[in-house]
């Protein structure tokens, strides 16, 4: 009989990174089954973390700032301040400084975290800075994936959210969309109504400027794993969470992974803490089953446990 096939595909638990997360489950199914790891994250220094080890090299983490250097690729990105919803005066020029600071020539395909920004120029202040630096480049943006479709301009725009939020007088709003929008007709024809325009404050209409893409943090790690062959080839999907309510449902990975599952027609369940949610609800979310941590601190030794007794009931004679 063939041995169990388990794809560990997760993101951070606890205070363990994706890597090392992920790591610690697969211990835990080891010894019983064929186990490979894939790392994941949506965004932030999780997701150097997740890509550094996806591309087999070290991340490079500077209190709000990371990076990623491959064989003639650079993935970027930093923490902005907090801002109020509505922040005229902030810019990303910041994100255009790191980032022209981190290139060389080399660097053949620029990926950029943008899940970091909190500005709502419309990516004007990256497009100054870096603008020139990114043409000739293939150049990727990541955003947050309920993003990915957002136009920048127009009533249902990233830049009329931030305005309800912020309770802006409509003649306010309508003067900055129709800036906004005259900038982006300088920059590209449709880009102003173009899907993903939007997203991270509009910084969306830069990458689109310079004839980039938009993917989600976790759509780019599953393209650079090749995960899709990884989860065909896989008996069970196992993901994790800190804590996992209906309303979040575990977070913007385990979403996307139980997702990838459910496309590969193979069962996934999950490792998380707290009390858990019924089989029904789950089911609702596209897992299986949630198997419980001991209380306390998440830790390797904790994963791996919860990994061996899940193993125990795939696997006979485990």
């Amino acid at each position: 009989m063939s041995r169990l096939r388990v794809a560990v595909v997760t993101g951070a638990i606890g205070d363990l990174d994706p890597v090392a997360a992920g790591t610690a489950l697969g211990r835990g199914f080891a010894p019983s089954a064929e186990v490979a790891v894939v790392p994941v994250a949506a965004g932030g220094p999780p997701l150097a973390i997740a890509v550094a080890a996806l591309w087999g090299v070290s991340p490079r983490i500077e209190g709000d700032r990371w990076l990623v250097r491959g064989d003639g690729r650079l993935l970027v990105g930093l923490q902005q301040p907090q801002t109020a919803p509505w922040a005229p005066e902030a810019g990303t020029a910041d994100v255009g400084e790191w980032l022209v600071a981190s290139l060389r020539p080399d660097d053949r395909e620029v990926v950029l975290d943008l899940t970091g920004v909190t500005a709502h120029d419309g990516g004007a202040g990256l497009r100054e800075v870096a603008g020139a630096a990114l043409a000739g480049r293939v150049v990727t943006g990541l955003v947050p994936a309920e993003e990915l479709e957002l136009p920048a301009t127009g009533i249902g725009g990233g830049l009329a959210r931030r305005a309800f939020a912020a309770r802006l007088d409509v003649a306010e709003l309508l003067a900055a969309d129709a800036a906004l929008a005259a900038r982006a007709a300088e920059w590209g024809d449709g880009l102003a109504v173009a899907p993903g325009g939007g997203a991270a404050g509009g910084t969306g209409l830069a990458i689109l400027a310079s004839e980039g893409r938009l993917l989600s943090g976790t759509q780019f790690c599953h393209r650079e794993a090749g995960l899709e062959r990884t989860l065909r080839a896989a008996d069970l999907v196992v993901t994790g969470c800190t804590e996992l309510s209906a309303l979040d449902r575990g977070g913007p990975v385990v979403v996307a992974v139980a997702e990838w599952a459910e496309q590969a027609q193979r069962p996934c369940v999950l490792v998380t803490t707290g009390t858990g949610l019924a089989r029904r609800e789950l089911r609702t979310l596209g897992i299986e089953a949630a198997h419980l941590l001991p209380s306390g601190p998440v830790d390797a030794a904790a994963l791996a446990g919860v990994a061996a007794r899940i193993a125990s009931g795939w696997v006979p004679g485990s």
